[in-house]
């Protein structure tokens, strides 16, 4: 346990699950933000909005559209309603990169702990 000296929590939060069949398309999506209302909530248009789609740049950026549907971000000392909702919408198109099929990211790409690691020394 550690003791919190700053206000450190963050503005804004995600949890994402997309379940896709073999043909790519989406059969179960949740999607979920803590920060952008009172309590962490769901995000039912954006999951609407992906399902039955093929899991594609168009079906992600369809449903960052629609997130704006979904949520009426606060703004308070941490971050104005316009950030977290764009903090939202980049979460969202940064999982799509990290999970689509034809080129995910590599981990070296998205984790800020394998900054490095994937280039290789010279002899």
């Amino acid at each position: 346990m550690a003791k919190r000296y700053d206000q450190d929590i963050s503005a804004v939060c995600a949890a994402f699950a997309i379940t896709l069949d073999d043909d790519n398309r989406v059969t179960d999506a949740r999607i979920a933000f803590g920060g952008m209302a009172a309590t962490p909530k769901r995000a039912p248009s954006a999951e609407a909005a992906l399902i039955g789609e093929e899991w594609s740049e168009g079906a992600a950026r369809a449903a960052m559209t629609v997130l704006d549907a979904d949520f009426q971000p606060l703004t308070d000392m941490r971050a104005s309603s316009a950030y977290r909702a764009k903090v939202a919408r980049n979460l969202l198109w940064r999982f799509y990169l990290e999970t689509r099929r034809d080129a995910p990211l590599a981990l070296a790409d998205v984790n800020a702990f394998a900054y490095g690691s994937h280039v290789e020394e010279a002899p």
